[in-house]
């Protein structure tokens, strides 16, 4: 005969290990985190150029660089979970788009002053 202390176990366990197993058939962030998220890479690389374009430091082109092509993924990413049906898709296409834009710039004037950016063009850009 079973005693009841283990059934009662059994029945803790099998709750418990029900409970713990998550379903995640959504991101976990909102579209507006993720649209903030690539908007704040956006406004840190303006920033790196700006300084750039005052101090001509290649650190400050370095560091634009990389959060151009953060916020072009990102970008990238939440442009492809979001079905061209609705307004917000034009609007992280356009800031996608803004972004490639910014990348070119930042190659170009790296390469007018003798300083070489790693060159990487990120999926979601294409340069013709």
């Amino acid at each position: 005969m079973l005693k009841p202390y283990f059934i009662f176990y059994v029945i803790v366990m099998i709750s418990l290990s029900a409970c713990s197993s998550t379903v995640h058939d959504f991101p976990q962030q909102s579209f507006r985190s993720r649209l903030s998220e690539g908007d704040g890479h956006m406004g840190w690389s303006l920033n790196y150029f700006d300084s750039w374009q005052k101090e001509l430091q290649p650190r400050y082109l370095q560091l634009a660089e990389r959060h151009t092509i953060a916020a072009i993924k990102l970008f990238t990413h939440l442009e492809s979970d979001t079905s061209p049906r609705i307004s917000e898709y034009y609007v992280v296409r356009e800031r996608r788009t803004r972004s490639c834009r910014l990348l070119a710039e930042l190659q170009f004037a790296a390469g007018n002053h003798g300083h070489k950016l790693s060159s990487r063009t990120p999926d979601g850009c294409m340069y013709f």
